[in-house]
């Protein structure tokens, strides 16, 4: 005799999706865009107010505010520093050697928790710079810098800056400034 075999199981049921659940998929989505727009925004308002209050302002009582305790500023030509202390000796060396010292941000791009600069820095040679006694002349020279955020501080700056222009520019030529004292 014959067994007759079993018929197959049922097809799982299909997944039935609560009008419920496509709202707080569109919801998460929408938080997790307004989440990561803030850290951008975040991201950008800290470098701006690094930039325009620390160096241009020379605010240095904003470092904490804005910098990681655990700062790390890569710069070229031996200007690298940790820390809040770190920071504020270098903004203080570079802007005791230029009067009217200035950086200025030509772009910016701000992606995720990472800002990428192009900067124009400037000001007048009054004081020792790079082993260069001072020669009265403006000075400017070009950068890029990338800045890396964490926790709402800033946590590194990687910086290049084009010193051998800054370098062309402190050598004295028989000790006159290049631009009157107007």
């Amino acid at each position: 005799t014959a067994i007759a075999a079993a018929p197959p199981p049922p097809p799982p049921p299909a997944a039935i999706e609560s009008p419920d659940s496509s709202a707080e998929q569109k919801l998460l989505q929408q938080q997790q865009q307004e989440s990561a727009q803030a850290g951008i925004d975040l991201t950008r308002s800290l470098v701006k107010k690094f930039i325009a209050d620390i160096w241009n302002r020379g605010e240095l009582d904003l470092i904490p505010e804005v910098c990681s305790p655990s700062l790390r500023f890569n710069g070229n030509a031996g200007f690298d520093r940790v820390g809040h202390d770190g920071l504020a000796r270098m903004v203080g060396t570079i802007r005791e050697a230029l009067d009217d010292y200035h950086c200025e941000i030509h772009s910016m791009v701000v992606e995720h928790n990472k800002a990428f600069c192009r900067l124009r820095f400037t000001g007048k040679h009054t004081g020792n710079l790079l082993g260069y006694p001072p020669t009265g002349r403006v000075v400017g020279w070009m950068g890029a810098t990338e800045f890396t955020c964490q926790n709402g501080k800033i946590l590194k700056v990687w910086e290049l800056g084009d010193i051998k222009t800054l370098e062309e520019q402190l050598i004295a030529i028989d000790d006159q400034p290049l631009v009157d004292d107007d």
